[in-house]
């Protein structure tokens, strides 16, 4: 297996350089017709120049040059474009851009030095955290669109216990060889962080999402795993919308099969609407014309140009954003589908009035999810308010009703200014929603049928219904420990650390008949503090050890619930950090801290261990959207016409492009690597995967979804968000 894969990465960088060398000629060669050999053009190009500057003062403009190319994600052949020289020339410096080689040259110095800082600061959170766990690491595993390469994301969350901020340490998308099986997950990410210097025992939780075999591998190394909210969330929606994951809309099609005769449909009537809405939104996505006839539809108040939004089954929140995106559009719609002169494919695809009330009636059900699945992919939630969320979103699809928009002619406001005045100018007068930059009436839709009040059509009553089933089989499933939060270790602690988390536990456990869920958070917290290292005296001033010990001595009462001697007193960070916790469940916390790190950063003094436990746990992250985000970074750099880059250089892009803010203002402090050190460094980029069991490419995906949710070519709009 080592010899067949230094033989396929010496086949690969020998077709990389001859890539480039074609690149580079063609970009030299010289051009038939004009004046002279090689006409005007040539001429023009080959203008002899002085290279004044040196090797040193061009330094830090080849780093520059280097990171432009990067962050645009432009071709290394770039640097040897005569028209890029001669743009330069005529800049009046005498700079020239390094060749291609050179370009991979310094790419490695910027990618070893980042390396370097990013060791640099592990050590210096290993030092900060006397010994308690404190990573919490999120991964996936993706197989790249226009190729057969597949790559491991790797990203270390944790707090800064100096600022009290989450911090994202992006460790890049690394090469990953092999089967996706659990034994060459844990080979891979156990490599992965040591080569950056995270030793197993620095790890308190991880995240991914419910693929088996990371799941299985994260759980043996780390039992503290947390499934991926929002990736359960999206796949309760889809659950809901009548999908069932055996075959596609396009299989059907092909087939001839209707949407209803999907095996195991919990929501036909939903399924078949969605079919039909997406098959106009494919339409006119397809088609310019089509989209020109739309846009030409008078809308007062909202007459500039947009198209409707593709959905895609695997990026979270997309269903929503096309249903509320066809909404804003129905107006033209039905203007459209008024038209004459219309094409058959275009009368197909116009949506019949019966299908707009189910339409509005969806919007109101799925706008919770949505709201919940975004909220969740904030880099700066901690897992204890990803549990809140859920909680939350479990609750409101237990209500009775459900604001929908009203059929309308036009928005009450578009864009933001507008919808601020409206809303200055309304005094809360109007029941108004937000939906897509534009602000429309809504009304209360009742689930169940009533007398008086309008209820909600099949489609989304069946929503409502089978998301509740939903939710509560992935968050709240007694039969499943792994997926029940309320016996999730990593869940618990930190929502014990968060002011007013006990009290949450103790209402949510006792709503869902769980028994009371705080014994087990404390225990976990308790498991937390026997990692710290008693090297050094507590953390906690002299005077205030002297003060605690004068109330003992004035005292001959034991706690209420001990059942030690007065003099029995074991006095380990650990079991003082205990201590601190009891009097921190005791105490009542305003509401006017910024969070629960906020809290922890105003009253470290008063908890000295206690706020470093905190810490350690508030890190974790109830979503895996942190890798999702790298993996969006890599289908940028591994786009179709670059699908020959070297798997090395993926890594080296990925990992520049996200922690290029680690570089310093001076670039001359990046050191220049000789040929012989740079020589060293390549091979050791290889053995990440060289010593993985053989299995042939990567197969049997280990992720749920089969993909990620933010690959897929963005048709939204500029400013949508």
């Amino acid at each position: 297996m080592v010899a067949a894969s230094r033989v396929s990465s010496a086949l690969q960088r020998s077709r990389h350089a001859a890539v480039a060398t074609y690149r580079t000629d063609a970009n030299h060669a010289p051009k038939a017709g004009g004046s002279g050999a090689g006409g005007p053009m040539s001429a023009y190009l080959t203008v002899p120049r002085d290279r004044v500057m040196s090797a040193e003062q061009a330094r830090p403009h080849h780093v520059r040059f280097v990171l432009m190319l990067v962050m645009t994600l432009s071709p290394f052949a770039l640097a040897g474009n005569a028209c890029l020289h001669e743009f330069v020339r005529g800049l009046g410096v005498p700079y020239t851009t390094p060749s291609p080689a050179g370009v991979r040259d310094v790419l490695l110095d910027v990618y070893l030095f980042i390396t370097d800082r990013l060791r640099r600061e592990v050590r210096q959170l290993q030092s900060r955290y006397r010994g308690l766990p404190f990573f919490h690491p999120v991964t996936d595993l993706w197989t790249e669109r226009h190729g057969s390469g597949s790559y491991g994301s790797l990203v270390l969350r944790c707090v800064n216990p100096d600022s009290f901020s989450i911090l994202e340490l992006h460790l890049g998308v690394t090469p990953f060889a092999g089967r996706h099986d659990h034994e060459n997950i844990k080979t891979w990410l156990l490599q992965q962080l040591s080569r950056f210097g995270v030793r197993p025992q620095d790890v308190s939780s991880s995240t991914t999402d419910s693929g088996s075999n990371v799941k299985k591998a994260l759980r043996q190394l780390w039992p503290r795993w947390i499934p991926c909210a929002a990736h359960a969330i999206h796949l309760a929606v889809k659950s809901a919308l009548g999908a069932t994951g055996h075959t596609s809309t396009a299989q059907d099609s092909r087939s001839g099969a209707a949407a209803s005769s999907r095996p195991g449909s919990r929501n036909p009537a939903a399924s078949r609407l969605l079919r039909r809405t997406r098959k106009t939104t494919a339409h006119f996505h397809k088609s310019p014309a089509s989209v020109a006839i739309l846009n030409a539809v008078p809308l007062p108040g909202d007459n500039g140009a947009r198209k409707l939004l593709t959905e895609s089954p695997t990026r979270w929140g997309s269903t929503y954003l096309s249903l509320a995106r066809l909404f804003t559009l129905m107006p033209r719609l039905v203007g459209f589908g008024r038209l004459r002169n219309l094409t058959a494919a275009q009368e197909r695809r116009c949506i019949e009035r019966a299908d707009w009330e189910p339409v509005r009636h969806l919007i109101g059900v799925l706008q919770p999810s949505y709201e919940a699945s975004m909220a969740l992919q904030s880099a700066s939630a901690t897992v204890a308010e990803a549990f809140e969320l859920v909680c939350r979103l479990q609750r409101t699809m237990q209500v009775p009703s459900y604001p929908c928009p009203i059929d309308h002619t036009e928005p009450l406001a578009v864009g933001r200014d507008a919808i601020l005045a409206f809303l200055d100018a309304d005094k809360g007068g109007t029941d108004v929603m937000e939906l897509d930059g534009r602000l429309y009436e809504h009304e209360q839709v009742y689930v169940t049928r009533t007398r008086t009040a309008t209820s909600m059509c099949s489609e989304a009553a069946t929503v409502v219904s089978v998301l509740q089933d939903e939710l509560d089989k992935r968050f709240f499933n007694e039969m499943d420990n792994t997926k029940n939060w309320l016996m999730n270790e990593a869940v618990l602690a930190a929502t014990l650390v968060t002011p007013g988390g006990g009290s949450m536990l103790k209402k949510v456990a006792t709503r869902r008949g769980q028994g009371d869920a705080t014994d087990r958070a404390r225990a976990a917290v308790r498991a937390t503090t026997t990692h710290f290292l008693d090297d050094r005296p507590a953390a906690r001033s002299r005077l205030g050890e002297l003060e605690s010990e004068r109330k003992r001595c004035r005292t001959s009462l034991i706690g209420w619930d001990s059942e030690e001697s007065r003099g029995a007193f074991d006095d380990t960070p650990g079991e003082l950090a205990m201590r601190e916790l009891d009097r921190f469940l005791m105490t009542v916390v305003p509401d006017d801290y910024d969070g629960a790190l906020g809290f922890w950063a105003a009253r470290r003094d008063d908890y000295p261990l206690l706020h470093l436990v905190a810490c350690s746990l508030l890190g974790a992250t109830g979503s895996s959207s942190a890798s999702e985000r790298d993996f969006s970074v890599a289908g940028l750099v591994l786009r179709k016409d670059r699908s020959t880059l070297l798997a090395e250089h993926v890594e080296m892009h990925c990992l520049v492009r996200f922690k290029a803010h680690l570089l310093p203002s001076d670039l001359l402090l990046i050191p220049r690597l000789s040929q012989d050190e740079r020589s060293s460094a390549r091979p050791n980029m290889q053995p990440l995967t060289a010593e993985m069991r053989a299995g042939g490419t990567a197969v049997g995906d280990s992720s749920e979804s089969d993909s990620d949710m933010f690959l897929d070519e963005s048709d939204f709009e500029d400013g949508d968000f």
